[in-house]
């Protein structure tokens, strides 16, 4: 037996194997192979174990891999609910999803979620946003889930809480989520509001100093105030985004 000929029934059966796949399941497939196999290797005996050319001619006697699917499929009734038809489902196909992508939830994601939990409303399972989205946030991003906490307390300046900006100032330059452009902005727009706003005071001081302590508590501190709802707006999703990504 020449290796040449060899590899001709090898390569013959292979195509064959591919004509049938998703015709016959795994275990008929192999089995209609073998005795493809064994046929074939009868008919070679037979004539005392030709050479590549006999091979050939032996082959073309099977007829092409086409002819053997009808061959094999004649009068098979196909039916495509058989779960051996069936292609196995991929690994990644069966993962749980997380609880924001429609998964089942989990503790605080639970409760946010109310009676019924994520499986109630399924048409929202790919919203981010809302108790969720800030659920996610303040458990993965701590640290800045505060800094704009503090913002949102030092917007209504008539509770005397302008002060937390500090805090959340501090908070904003040591994070690690935003980057250089947002800790810019996430400090100065504020100082910028505040600048602004006390450049509009309509009271009367001759000296600097007298000028800064009067106008900040009367103006300053609404620019501030409203210097941080912006950057709240701003910094938020970008947040929310990183607490995605990382989970």
């Amino acid at each position: 037996m020449s290796q040449r000929a060899e590899q001709l029934v090898l390569d013959y059966l292979s195509e064959v194997g591919l004509a049938l796949h998703g015709r016959l399941s795994p275990r008929e497939r192999t089995e209609y192979l073998a005795g493809l196999r064994k046929r074939i290797d009868a008919r070679r005996s037979a004539l005392g174990d030709p050479g590549p050319e006999g091979v050939r001619d032996i082959l073309r006697v099977f007829g092409s891999p086409q002819d053997c699917v009808r061959q094999a499929c004649e009068g098979r009734d196909l039916d495509l609910e058989d779960d051996d038809l069936i292609p196995p489902m991929p690994a990644h196909a069966v993962r749980v999803p997380p609880p924001w992508r429609g998964g089942p939830n989990h503790g605080l994601m639970r409760l946010l979620d109310g009676p019924g939990g994520g499986n109630a409303r399924p048409h929202r399972a790919q919203r981010h946003g809302g108790l969720r989205g800030l659920s996610l946030t303040v458990r993965t991003h701590t640290s800045e889930a505060a800094a704009l906490g503090l913002m949102l307390l030092a917007v209504p300046w008539g509770l005397g809480l302008t002060f937390l900006w500090v805090l959340s100032a501090a908070l904003v330059v040591l994070s690690r989520v935003w980057g250089t452009a947002d800790k810019w902005i996430g400090v100065g727009l504020p100082l910028a509001a505040c600048a602004v706003a006390m450049l509009l005071w309509n009271g009367d001081a001759k000296f600097i100093d007298v000028y800064i302590a009067r106008s900040l508590p009367d103006t300053g501190v609404i620019g501030i105030g409203l210097g941080s709802l912006v950057c709240v707006f701003y910094l938020y999703p970008k947040a929310l985004r990183s607490a995605q990504e990382h989970t």
